[in-house]
Formats: structure tokens, C-alpha cells, sequence
């Protein structure tokens, strides 16, 4: 069973963790963007 244990751990990936970070990395981006054009138009 220690052998499995180890196979399973290496093929784990956390997706959910990782599409939260790529979500968040969006959103800041969207959010500078914005902040970006607005001060542009000034």
C-alpha cells in the first residue's frame, strides 16, 4: 500500500487550486488594465 500512496501523491495535481490562480492573475490584470486606460484618458 505504500508504494500506491506514493504513485498517487506524485500524479496529484491541484486543479482547482491552480485555475483559482489563474482566475485571480485575470482579475488583477483586467483590473490594472482598466485603472491603465482610465489614467490614459486623463
Amino acid at each position: 500500500m505504500g508504494e500506491e500512496k506514493n504513485e498517487e501523491q506524485e500524479e496529484f495535481k491541484p486543479r482547482g487550486a491552480v485555475a483559482f490562480f489563474i482566475a485571480l492573475m485575470i482579475f488583477f490584470l483586467v483590473i490594472w488594465f482598466l485603472l491603465y486606460f482610465e489614467m490614459l484618458g486623463r
